[in-house]
């Protein structure tokens, strides 16, 4: 079962609708168990009890005007029905709304009001976003004070009220002068008593009206949607923000880890240049490795002992590079070469020790690339050939 604190909350309400268009309003709130006056408020006209009620999603309707019809009957019957066939025996039953109470002494008291009527009413409250949670007809709804007011008579706005040993025994409708009491510690005036009995008849669930249990389940289906949708949005943020908070922790993860990655592509991409490098490092070194063999000596001594007295070698490169030097490529040598440079103070001389050099075996071919007079007052030639070495 679902508790009054769920359901109803801590403030509870309850209007009048007494005669020449008056209404009285009272609310109580619970607190440490107990209840006190909030609220209460005396107006003549709806509009000005709409906003008394704003804040306030349900209360107790206790209509008691004109509109409603009240008759005390002696010797009742056990069946409500009976007792509201004998107080009007002439009304059509289907279009009225009765509340009957009978007291110990077998009096009952019948009040109706006609259904089209209290929809009204009710709607009104609606559509000022206000749900009536149950309602009452006449002063009967003041039966729910018998055990708190003692041996005593109370007014309300339009009767006096008798109670007997903790029983009601007498509603008269009856001139009434202005009253204040005081009620289960509770200070009230005569006009918020039946307010105060309708409240405590929705708090005890004491139903008193035909339709008590539609109105009741209007206002539970329209209470757990505002309840649950609340919930719901609340969950709902609650997740967003659990998402949020993961996103910025998983986000500071992730630049934490792009960073790192960054890092190492930086890394990787240094040790790649420098992979690169040492690799055309050993590209040279075995390019040198390669021009450096065993044969070179003897090729440059058999070079040095042939050249005539008349020539001066000033110049000579094996395996020379091939191409222009730059910087981001590796050194290429063209294999099995040697180039020779120098002077020739004879052309014979030359043509001679060229003649020579190409008998050898193990020179495939000479190119001669330059040969010219360089000095004219001293007749010297220079010279630049290319010899191809036979590695056969």
């Amino acid at each position: 079962m679902v508790g009054n604190g769920i359901l109803y909350g801590k403030k509870y309400a309850a209007v009048e609708h007494a005669e020449k268009n008056t209404f009285h309003f009272l609310q109580l709130s619970k607190k440490k168990n107990e209840f006190v006056i909030s609220k209460k408020k005396q107006a003549n006209n709806f509009d000005a009890i709409i906003e008394e009620l704003k804040g306030q999603q349900h209360f107790f309707l206790v209509l008691n005007d004109e509109q409603v019809l009240i008759k005390k009957i002696p010797n009742s019957f056990s069946e409500e029905i009976k007792n509201v066939r004998t107080a009007f025996p002439t009304i059509t039953l289907s279009d009225f709304y009765y509340d009957v109470f009978t007291n110990n002494q077998k009096n009952s008291f019948v009040a109706i009001a006609r259904k089209e009527y209290v929809h009204r009413v009710i709607s009104n409250y609606k559509k000022g976003g206000i749900a009536v949670i149950d309602f009452s007809l006449g002063n009967n709804v003041i039966r729910n004070l018998e055990t708190i007011v003692g041996n005593e008579s109370i007014y309300s706005s339009n009767a006096i009220n008798s109670f007997d040993t903790n029983a009601l025994i007498e509603i008269k409708i009856a001139p009434i002068t202005n009253e204040t009491y005081k009620i289960n510690d509770l200070e009230v005036s005569n006009n918020d008593v039946l307010a105060l009995g309708g409240i405590i008849a929705y708090y005890t669930k004491n139903s008193s009206s035909e339709i008590h249990e539609n109105l009741k389940e209007n206002y539970i289906q329209k209470r757990f949607f505002d309840v649950g949708l609340k919930v719901g949005l609340g969950f709902l943020m609650l997740l967003l923000l659990t998402n949020v908070l993961f996103f910025i922790a998983y986000s500071g993860k992730v630049n934490t880890l792009i960073g790192e990655l960054q890092l190492k592509e930086t890394y990787k991409n240094q040790l790649n240049e420098l992979q690169s490098e040492v690799t055309q490092k050993k590209r040279l070194v075995k390019s040198v490795n390669a021009a450096s063999n065993s044969n070179l000596s003897r090729y440059i001594d058999e070079l040095g002992i042939s050249v005539p007295p008349k020539i001066l070698l000033t110049q000579l490169n094996f395996q020379p590079n091939k191409g222009t030097v730059k910087a981001d490529k590796p050194l290429v040598f063209e294999s099995n070469k040697i180039i020779i440079k120098g002077a020739s103070k004879e052309d014979e001389a030359f043509s001679k020790w060229i003649a020579t050099l190409e008998r050898k075996s193990w020179i495939a071919s000479i190119a001669i690339h330059e040969f010219g007079q360089g000095k004219k007052a001293t007749k010297i030639s220079n010279f630049e050939f290319i010899i191809t070495i036979d590695e056969r």
